[in-house]
């Protein structure tokens, strides 16, 4: 039954059940008379009350515990719980369960269970029954209770033993002594250890990487640290071509924390050193433009580039490097000039004539002129008895012009 736990506090002190009920029975009790025999009949009203570990047994704060209860008539139950510093409380019947008659013979949990809290000590449950009804408070009283102390759940009918003891005597008065009955229970409730170690769970991703708990190594993901004492530590999880991944983590006793570390890849990056002679030309990397010789192009991936190196002049020259993590590829170009000169190559009919390129004479055909600039350029050819050949044509970089002239006699 929800809601019908109670959280039972701790007796430093016990009490005793004369300290308290005394009074009452010494009203009930008859002083022998000097000389005379005094026989006691046996009560036929008992009643018993135990917990599930046993009276006299110990118990941790935090721990459950149960009441049980059976009489050999059929009653209505009162159950106090006597905490320390002489308080006490009314367990049963209470806003959660009004109906307290109780069938004979039959052992009965009343209520269902409760929750040790401290501080630690003895504590005492104690069982009035009796067999009329009976209620050390009335309903009224106790839901006026609940709403001036939300916050108990059972009511505290009393400050002090003394106080408890005078009101509990007043109240018993209307049920006769053979019309009721008494029992008592006493455990011990200790302080709940704190645990004062606990266990750490390390994941990753990727998996495999290594664990070090406050510097010192435990082996690779995933992995269990256990035995880990209670308090802060530092988990740092690496593995090759990933940042490193740090954490402050807070151990408790008994209980697992876990951690993931989602590693980040470090960039696999290389460079590339590009020269050239001459230098100052054009640099381009997979087609894009990226400066001019000479240079160093940065945090380049890892693979396979295609340079291209040009300079007005020279023919464009190409290459493929590889780039390699945390390395610097050297390329070295040597540009080729492009050729700015061509040549003639110059023959006719008849042979031997002479042959002037750009008014200067420079031999007699047949005959080859080289390096000449490109561009256009007057040939003539002259021999004697013939009209004289003239022709302006282009020299090409590179490229041999040919010219044959077939000479007029005059």
């Amino acid at each position: 039954m929800k809601n019908k736990k109670f959280l039972l506090g701790a007796i430093i002190g016990i009490v005793l059940l004369g300290n308290i009920f005394s009074p009452v029975l010494a009203q009930e009790e008859t002083k022998p008379q000097s000389g005379k025999i005094t026989i006691r009949p046996v009560p036929d009203f008992n009643i018993e009350v135990w917990i599930d570990k046993g009276c006299g047994k110990s118990y941790t704060v935090g721990e459950n515990i149960t009441i049980y209860f059976k009489s050999n008539k059929d009653c209505y139950l009162t159950l106090f719980d006597l905490t320390p510093g002489g308080g006490i409380r009314l367990l049963f019947p209470n806003r959660y369960e009004k109906n307290n008659f109780l069938e004979a013979n039959k052992v009965h949990t009343i209520p269902p269970g409760f929750v040790v809290t401290p501080p630690p000590g003895k504590e005492m449950i104690r069982a009035i029954a009796t067999t009329s009804p009976w209620q050390f408070f009335s309903d009224k009283e106790i839901m006026r209770y609940h709403d001036e102390h939300p916050e108990e759940r059972y009511p505290v009918i009393s400050r002090s033993e003394e106080g408890f003891a005078a009101k509990f005597n007043e109240k018993i008065k209307i049920i006769p002594q053979p019309n009721r009955a008494m029992a008592s229970c006493i455990f011990y409730v200790t302080s709940k250890v704190v645990p004062q170690y606990g266990n750490i769970k390390v994941t990753s991703t990727p998996s495999y990487a290594e664990v070090y708990l406050d510097g010192a190594y435990r082996g690779k993901t995933p992995i269990t640290l256990s035995n880990v004492k209670v308090g802060k530590h530092t988990i740092k999880v690496t593995k090759k071509d990933y940042y490193n991944y740090s954490e402050t983590v807070q151990v408790k006793g008994s209980s697992t924390t876990y951690v993931f570390a989602r590693l980040e890849p470090v960039p696999r990056t290389g460079s590339i050193y590009i020269n050239s002679t001459p230098s100052n030309a054009k640099a381009y990397l997979g087609g894009a433009y990226r400066g001019r010789t000479p240079l160093t192009i940065s945090n380049l991936e890892i693979g396979e580039y295609q340079i291209k190196i040009s300079k007005d002049g020279y023919y464009d020259w190409y290459s493929t490097v590889r780039v390699k993590q945390n390395i610097t590829a050297q390329v070295f170009a040597q540009l080729e000039p492009i050729p700015r000169t061509g040549s003639l190559y110059v023959t006719s009919s008849p042979r031997y004539a002479r042959v002037f390129l750009d008014g200067i004479e420079r031999g007699t055909t047949p005959i080859t002129i080289a390096d000449i600039e490109m561009g256009w350029h007057e040939v003539v050819i002259i021999k004697e008895y013939y009209r004289a050949y003239v022709e302006y044509l282009y020299i090409y970089a590179g490229k041999e012009t040919e010219v044959e002239a077939d000479l007029d006699r005059i």
